[in-house]
């Protein structure tokens, strides 16, 4: 049986065609939009939007509405979990926020793209200024928000990144 490890907790759980089972509790879900790194599910009233990435039999979920990160782990993944000590290879994800709302002048990276710290993945312009939009650790672009020429809030996701940990 498969499980999700929220805040160091790994809940079991069960998916039959438009329920998932956990601790006694079915909830109905629909799936709205699913495409490579994205997915879309509703949950009752509740719509929300995830970037998702795999890692052999971890699946990693970032909620992009409320910044929560989760892990979906099969049985053998759990297994191997507990026999290496979490010391396998794995990604963690974090996310480059828009600092202020304003106007993507230019997008410096892709999908895919290796990068160094320091390093500016995106140029934002705000109030007549462009500001460049840097990353704080070594990463790989897991997944590019934005594009040139949209318009961003404070706060919105604009990149992705995957951190390779050990």
């Amino acid at each position: 049986m498969p499980g999700i490890e929220i805040a160091g907790k790994t809940i079991k759980f069960t998916v039959d065609s438009g329920t998932v089972s956990y601790e006694g509790k079915t909830v109905r879900y629909e799936t709205l939009s699913s495409s490579p790194g994205r997915l879309v599910v509703r949950v009752g009233r509740t719509i929300s939007e995830f970037a998702y990435s795999q890692n052999g039999n971890e699946i990693e979920l970032l909620n992009l509405g409320g910044g929560t990160k989760f892990k979906i782990v099969s049985d053998r993944g759990m297994l191997l979990s507990k026999f290496t000590g979490g010391r396998s290879e794995r990604h963690v994800h974090s996310e480059i926020r828009a600092p202020m709302p304003g106007l993507v002048v230019k997008m410096l990276v892709h999908k895919g793209d290796a990068i160094r710290r320091g390093s500016t993945v995106a140029i934002l312009e705000a109030m007549k200024m462009e500001n460049d939009i840097r990353v704080s650790s070594d990463a790989e672009v897991g997944e590019v928000m934005v594009k040139e020429g949209d318009t961003v809030e404070k706060g919105q996701v604009i990149v992705v990144l995957q951190q390779k940990i050990f």
